[in-house]
């Protein structure tokens, strides 16, 4: 798991806790994060990722039209993997450039920053009150676990099944433009798991609320 996870964003900078040392961190954000806008920008988000998997997806199957006009065939399912490989590593390189560019330029954060961007987090969606409650990493929990279901059943059934008109050369639908979309799920479940846990980061807001993180005021304090 990852050592140093991400909290949130504090004005310009990005805020990070080190799981193992109990640090709180902070450095220059990226340029493609933005959480202060976000819920202006998630709108965007479900047309960009139709606009992406549209292109992935038609452009191969515009070339092998031309060889088996509306027809489709096998020749077809490397292009549409292609495609939702694309999306899926697509979709976890765009986040952790977004959220972890300079991670490795880190320096101690001081408790105003921490907790502005502790009570800016999206996390709180949805939530009247800003605590790491019990309730709430359960509830955590359980998404994670409906997610990781729904994947399952993706991959045993929904993806196979994708390709069966392929197989029996049916006639093209334009809805199958939009196959490689199914590489946005697996994507969720890495991020969810590797690059923004809820459940790690509810337990370092826990530990926040605990008074049992170290900010730079207190590192001062010592070395004076």
């Amino acid at each position: 798991m990852r050592k140093i996870i991400f909290i949130g964003q504090s004005g310009e900078e990005a805020v990070y806790y080190n799981t193992r040392t109990k640090e709180a961190l902070v450095a220059n954000k990226s340029a493609l994060l933005n959480t202060e806008g976000a819920r202006k920008t998630n709108k965007a988000i479900i047309p960009l990722i139709l606009l992406f998997a549209l292109f992935g997806g038609g452009v191969g199957l515009a070339i092998f039209s031309f060889t088996s006009p509306f027809r489709l065939n096998e020749k077809m399912i490397p292009i549409i993997l292609l495609a939702i490989f694309l999306v899926f590593v697509g979709s976890i390189y765009m986040l952790e450039k977004a959220l972890y560019k300079n991670v490795r330029s880190t320096v101690l954060a001081n408790e105003e920053q921490f907790k502005a961007a502790v009570n800016g987090n999206l996390f709180w969606e949805g939530f009247s009150d800003k605590k790491a409650t019990l309730g709430k990493i359960f509830f955590f929990s359980f998404v994670i676990l409906v997610l990781l279901f729904c994947l399952g059943i993706v991959s045993l059934f929904g993806i196979p099944g994708m390709f069966i008109p392929y197989y029996n050369h049916e006639w093209f639908d334009l809805s199958l433009l939009f196959s490689p979309v199914a590489g946005i799920l697996p994507a969720v479940v890495v991020i969810a798991l590797f690059q923004n846990n809820p459940i790690r980061w509810m337990l370092a807001v826990q530990k926040y609320e605990q008074g049992k993180v170290i900010f730079r005021e207190e590192k001062d304090y010592n070395h004076e």
